[in-house]
């Protein structure tokens, strides 16, 4: 089942991150090498350009924008340029990218604090070029224009007035469940090989597992084959213990699942085994509902063969047919009393009430 695409555009919250790096890298210059025939440290050089600055001052920059995508990702897939999340997570998402763009800006203020004296003592270290570096200085002006992270959220509406636009849109969407096929594939081999490598699997297997099960459950409204791979993959989760280690028996059941969703023609069979698996339950059921005999049929093609010696104390017996009649007994309640004239206890009867 294929979800069409302005439902879909209801489920989804487009993200896009506007994170702005300096790397106090600049274009290598050509008499930059020009400098007694010897060649320039790789600390300076590196692939056509020049490092202006300690680059270790500035990786907490990119570390942060790995974790902005990471809290993407975690959740949504590639779209648009940008991701595509649930809507019920969206808020979720963004108190998480609204508490890493706070720490951006206060590691942007620590390190423009710094700025001048970390590129002063990057040149010391490297006097032999000093000149090169020192042409190459960035005021810290600049710097702080280049360093600032946001981001963005807004759903996506098909344009209806243009015709071009929403069809490259539709195919946009249409895509998604694609992406995520790609993205499953991705994880699974990349759990699948921390499982394998592991000395003793244990719990973070697991919640690794969970964790791709959610994002998937969290997108199953792409297409509704997703929600299959969902009920198998809790299947497994189920099955696994709370805490402590894996057994073999429990570690060759997730690698099996892992091992079946890592390779695109073994997903794609997987999937289709659940689709047809559900289809053959669902018609069991039906026949067997269909099948299954009413209280009425049941007694209608019953029959009692009772010994000529043994009445069961029918003889003694009442039978009470309140408003019915020999003329409505379609419509009559039947209340039979059997009383047990033998027992000790004359209040012991069996009741039984047919409507």
């Amino acid at each position: 089942m294929t979800t069409q695409p302005t439902s879909v555009l209801n489920d989804i919250v487009a993200v896009q991150l506007n994170v702005n790096q300096w790397t106090g890298r600049k274009k290598l210059a050509e008499n930059d090498l020009s400098l007694q025939g010897e060649v320039p440290p790789k600390e300076i050089i590196n692939l056509g350009s020049k490092h202006t600055t300690d680059p270790k001052a500035l990786k907490v920059f990119n570390t942060l924008k790995r974790q902005m995508e990471r809290a993407c990702l975690n959740i949504g897939i590639p779209f648009l340029g940008g991701y595509a999340v649930p809507s019920d997570k969206a808020d979720e998402l963004a108190k998480k990218l609204t508490k890493i763009v706070g720490q951006f800006e206060i590691e942007k203020t620590a390190y423009l604090q710094k700025h001048e004296s970390i590129q002063q003592d990057w040149i010391k270290n490297f006097p032999l070029y000093e000149n090169i570096l020192v042409k190459a200085l960035t005021p810290t002006s600049d710097v702080e224009k280049r360093i600032n992270a946001t981001f963005s959220m807004f759903k996506v509406q098909s344009a209806q007035s243009a015709v071009t636009v929403d069809a490259g849109l539709s195919n946009q969407v249409d895509s998604l469940g694609q992406t995520l096929d790609a993205d499953i594939l991705k994880s699974a081999n990349k759990l699948l090989d921390s499982l394998t490598g592991a000395i003793q699997p244990n719990q973070t297997n697991v919640a690794s597992l969970r964790k791709l099960r959610e994002k998937v459950e969290g997108l199953a409204f792409l297409n509704g084959r997703f929600n299959k791979l969902v009920q198998k993959m809790k299947q497994v989760e189920a099955v696994m213990p709370i805490t402590g280690k894996l057994s073999t028996d429990e570690v060759h059941k997730l690698s099996g699942l892992l091992y079946c969703m890592s390779d695109e023609s073994k997903l794609q069979a997987l999937m289709n085994n659940l689709e047809t698996e559900t289809v053959q339950v669902e018609a069991t059921q039906s026949v067997a509902q269909q099948t299954e005999p009413t209280l009425v049929e049941a007694l209608s093609d019953s029959y009692f063969d009772f010994d000529s010696d043994d009445d069961f104390g029918l003889s003694e017996a009442q039978f009470d047919t309140g408003n019915g009649s020999e003329l409505g007994l379609d419509d009559a309640d039947f209340n039979f009393e059997f009383h047990d004239t033998n027992s000790q206890n004359s209040n012991t009867a069996l009741k039984s009430t047919f409507f």
